[in-house]
Order: C-alpha cells, then structure tokens, then sequence
C-alpha cells in the first residue's frame, strides 16, 4: 500500500520551472498583460533558434510576439558535436523602466 502512495505521490510532482533567460525592459505593458510568457525554442545545428511559440501566454499577444522575436534575434546555445541542441522552454521576462525622478 505504502509502494503505491508513494507511485502516486510521484506522479503529481511538477516539472521544474523554466528558466529566465532575458529581461526586456519597456516603458509600459499593456493592461492585458499578467505574466511573463514561457516560449518553447527549437534550434538549428548553429545552436541559433529556428523557431519560437508561447508553450505560456502573458495575456498579451504583441507581448508573446516581441518574446519570440527577442529570442530568435539574441538567444542562442552551444550545440554539442554538430547537432541541433534539443527544443527547451524558457522565461522571457518583461520589466518596466522605473520612472524618470
């Protein structure tokens, strides 16, 4: 009985939590906005991103938009031995400037 809690206890651990791997800052978010987005990257032998889509939505389109962009223009790994590094999800997080004083 025990073996089979503990099955079960297992089965309902989360996944460990994508990392941040860039912060954009901005003068302002849109009022849809609600949380940084996860994107899911793949990637060419380069180690380059191929492609980019939100796995988590911010709430906000043109801000799931410009974290694939900002990805695919500036975020890249190191491949091993010549191939593709496997697809990953990661945090693109999206701060506002503090204001002027």
């Amino acid at each position: 009985m025990l073996f089979v809690s503990l099955l079960a206890l297992a089965s309902f651990q989360t996944a460990p939590a994508a990392p941040t791997v860039m912060t954009i800052t901005v003068q302002k978010l849109p009022a849809s906005f609600k949380q940084n987005p996860v994107v899911s990257l793949t990637f060419n032998a380069k180690g380059e991103v191929a492609s980019c889509a939100a796995k988590v939505t911010s709430g906000s389109a043109g801000v799931d938009k410009a974290a694939c962009g900002q990805a695919v223009a500036n975020y890249s790994v190191k491949p091993e031995g010549g191939k593709a590094p496997a697809p990953t999800d990661v945090v693109i997080a999206f701060e506002t400037e503090a204001p002027a004083q």
